[in-house]
């Protein structure tokens, strides 16, 4: 299990990097986008695709990390309200709420993949790169979710 931690804290880290890169990456391009519009001559047409392509990663690969922390879409009053009467039951419900996570989780890869599939023969107009590249962002993101959502579920009793 503990190899188990280490490799997900790793992973973790990677990708809250990644995300940061991004966002920096997204933020300089529209910086630049702005004063070139009105302080230069003109915008190079890349611009803003690779801010929009950046944008997609940051935001899917941020995703990831909050299902690695349980703090992904979904209701937790009632998991909370339980665990403070019966935490067995708490705990219980948690572990559910994660396997469902999970299960969507392996869907998105599933649909992700047949998406880059079908990208894959096109090409984006600006940087002229294959579409299957910006569209890879969903099996990637959702399969590192997919990952940490195993580890929530086999670590459980870690954090009861």
């Amino acid at each position: 299990m503990r190899a188990l931690s280490a490799l997900v804290r790793a992973l973790d880290t990677g990708l809250r990097l990644a995300a940061a890169l991004c966002l920096a990456g997204m933020f300089a391009l529209i910086v630049a986008q702005v004063v070139l519009r009105y302080g230069g001559g003109g915008v190079p047409v890349f611009t803003e695709e690779v801010a929009r392509y950046a944008m997609i990663w940051m935001a899917l690969l941020a995703s990831a990390v909050a299902a690695r922390e349980g703090s992904h879409i979904r209701i937790d009053f009632v998991p909370l309200g339980l665990a403070a009467r019966l935490p067995w039951a708490g705990r219980l419900l948690e572990g559910l709420l994660d396997l469902i996570a999970m299960t969507v989780f392996v869907t998105l890869v599933i649909q992700g993949l047949d998406m880059v599939q079908f990208a894959a023969g096109q090409r984006s107009e600006g940087l002229r790169i294959p579409l299957s590249w910006p569209y890879a962002a969903l099996p990637v993101a959702f399969g590192f979710a997919t990952l940490f959502a195993l580890g929530r579920l086999l670590t459980r009793e870690d954090r009861a």
